[in-house]
């Protein structure tokens, strides 16, 4: 069972319970419906908090936001540092190394499919160390989907264009540290281009 392996009472439980039906509810209210001390109650959260039992979200949810949202699956021969990349984009949610054929999932989430298409067009189907790109757009969820993205990172990069991902200064950052060789030969095949363009005019 579940609780037995969170290691779980039944005082625990319904604590947990009381806390998902209503995050708000004071220690007090939780004190009397458990007939516990408040001291009790609280030494109970923390401990749910610490071993990660019980935690709280704060984010956007994409249930009711009219955000598009959408999962992308596809295969990785270095799955961590390409997770660890994605974690610095604003449009990022989460990401999730998986058993199976396709071994990364990852969720993205913008004002329209088209910022998601590019980013998905440009980090993951132009990297050649990525197979197997399936992009699958989220109609709807049967509970709150909470997304913690930082719209503060998107106000500051430029994130508004839908063709700026190239100028992200903090994908730009972690690519001096972990320099990934597919998108330094991309900018060189765009400059190239740049270059050819203006000799032909």
């Amino acid at each position: 069972m579940l609780r037995d392996k969170l290691h779980v009472d039944d005082k625990d439980v319904t604590l947990l319970s009381a806390v998902m039906r209503d995050p708000d509810i004071s220690q007090q209210v939780l004190a009397d419906q458990l007939k516990l001390s408040q001291p009790s109650i609280n030494v109970r959260l923390h401990k749910l908090k610490d071993k990660g039992i019980l935690a709280r979200v704060a984010g956007i949810d994409a249930k009711r936001s009219g955000l598009a949202l959408a999962r992308v699956d596809f295969t990785c021969t270095d799955a961590e540092q390409l997770l660890s990349i994605f974690q610095h984009c604003s449009f990022f949610v989460n990401g999730f190394v998986m058993s199976g054929t396709r071994n990364v999932c990852v969720f993205l989430i913008g004002e329209d499919l088209r910022k998601v298409e590019h980013i998905v067009n440009r980090y993951l189907r132009a990297n050649p160390r990525v197979h197997h790109v399936e992009l699958s757009v989220v109609v709807n969820t049967a509970k709150e989907f909470v997304c913690a993205i930082d719209l503060k990172r998107e106000h500051s990069e430029p994130c508004a264009d839908p063709e700026s991902c190239k100028d992200c200064t903090v994908l730009r950052e972690l690519q001096s540290q972990r320099a990934p060789r597919f998108l330094e030969e991309q900018e060189d095949d765009e400059q190239d281009e740049k270059e050819d363009d203006v000799q032909h005019q």
